[in-house]
């Protein structure tokens, strides 16, 4: 299996924040933004996710939902998306496997021997599972270019039937795009 775009991603098997199993197929028929993040409760994590949080209209406005995945437990994502009011799924990949399968894995993070982290990494995923857009930082203090992810979804919703609502309008001001 393969993450490049293009191609189909790995299916995985991972409790969300209330420990229901979800599989990558759970998320079909919708465009999904694949978000994993190195750690809860961390500063750039928690923007980041806040970040997605505070463009909730304009991503259903583009007929996509958030699956944020990290390598925390189901309880740490629970606290986490109940303190910071995340209206999306958290995914828990504390085995590592997720990570390992879509190659987005940090080995000895903040140099701690033998402690795997997600890669800080957004793939956007078309309503039939497709990888259409992918970004993979090697730098766990990187957000990811939110106007970017915007432009991708936007690509997605051009491309999609002629039945489908007018492409919604991007608001480019710092504060409100993500």
């Amino acid at each position: 299996m393969s993450t490049e775009v293009g191609q189909k991603p790995p299916d995985f098997q991972i409790p969300d924040q209330n420990r229901t199993t979800r599989s990558l197929k759970d998320f079909l028929g919708k465009k999904t933004v694949l978000a994993f993040f190195p750690g809860a409760f961390t500063g750039v994590c928690t923007r980041e996710m806040c970040a997605f949080r505070d463009s909730a209209q304009p991503l259903l406005d583009f007929g996509a939902q958030v699956v944020g995945i990290s390598v925390n437990d189901p309880f740490t994502n629970k606290a986490f998306a109940e303190t910071n009011g995340l209206p999306f799924l958290i995914l828990s990949d504390y085995t590592r496997e997720t990570v390992k399968k879509y190659n987005v894995f940090h080995e000895n993070f903040a140099g701690l021997d033998g402690y795997t982290a997600a890669k800080r990494s957004v793939f956007i995923l078309d309503e039939g599972g497709t990888v259409r857009y992918r970004w993979v930082s090697e730098d766990p203090g990187k957000e990811p270019d939110y106007e970017e992810i915007m432009r991708q979804l936007s690509r997605l919703l051009i491309r999609a039937p002629p039945t489908t609502k007018t492409r919604p309008a991007i608001n480019t001001s710092a504060h409100s795009v993500m």
